[in-house]
């Protein structure tokens, strides 16, 4: 989330000190991990005419489909329901919404695009498990740290590669401004997703929360929510 980096640890050990709250924010990340099947062509493999990267790419779908089962045997280590969040509060779907249209006819543009998209995403990504797979250590289960740490990993890996493809695909200059474009799009993006989703967890289940973080963080909701415009 787009906090202070003391206030994100505060965060995420409150959320995994409770089974239920810490069930909602894995699935979050949950239901990031399964977008690729339930949207069309989200992967563009058909733009793809490197065996190598097609290679990686695959590999990719492959981890997010063994990321998925690992969410869920967490969840369901917490003894709490896996839930499936309808696609427009999906990251994916709010990153996209913030990303500027990019016509183009040239397959290795349009790729380039896509790997920036992901690259982003992942690297965000990655960066909230670092905090969560900290606060881990004191979850009700030992399950979750153990799932986390093996997603964190991937992830990791997802944003290195991403990243370094798009310099294959197209021109420094070109690429330069493709990561420009995407940067904007998924730091607005995640401003927004923050605000809401933390708005959220605090109205259904703020109850949950010690009661000084309960007002802390509805002011940061509320501070992310007027900068996301």
């Amino acid at each position: 989330m787009a906090i202070v980096p003391g206030i994100k640890r505060r965060l995420h050990r409150d959320i995994v000190a409770d089974p239920v709250l810490h069930a909602r924010v894995l699935n979050l990340y949950l239901n990031g991990e399964q977008y690729p099947h339930r949207v069309a062509d989200y992967f563009p493999m058909a733009a793809v005419e490197d065996e190598a990267l097609e290679r990686r790419m695959k590999q990719h779908l492959r981890e997010e489909d063994k990321h998925v089962a690992l969410y869920m045997k967490a969840i369901h280590s917490l003894e709490q329901p896996v839930s499936e969040l309808p696609l427009q509060d999906v990251y994916n779907t709010v990153i996209l919404r913030y990303t500027p249209d990019s016509p183009t006819d040239d397959r290795r543009a349009a790729l380039a695009h896509f790997l920036a998209h992901l690259h982003f995403l992942e690297t965000r990504v990655a960066e909230s498990l670092e905090y969560h797979v900290d606060a881990c250590a004191h979850a009700a289960s030992p399950y979750p740290a153990k799932a986390v740490e093996v997603i964190l990993r991937d992830e990791k890996t997802h944003a290195a590669y991403t990243r370094e493809a798009i310099f294959d695909l197209v021109p420094r200059v070109t690429a330069q401004a493709i990561l420009a474009r995407h940067r904007a799009a998924e730091a607005r993006a995640n401003r927004e997703f923050s605000s809401r989703e933390l708005k959220r967890l605090l109205a259904d289940e703020g109850e949950r929360f010690p009661s000084a973080g309960r007002v802390f963080y509805a002011a940061a909701a509320t501070l992310l929510g007027g900068l996301h415009g």
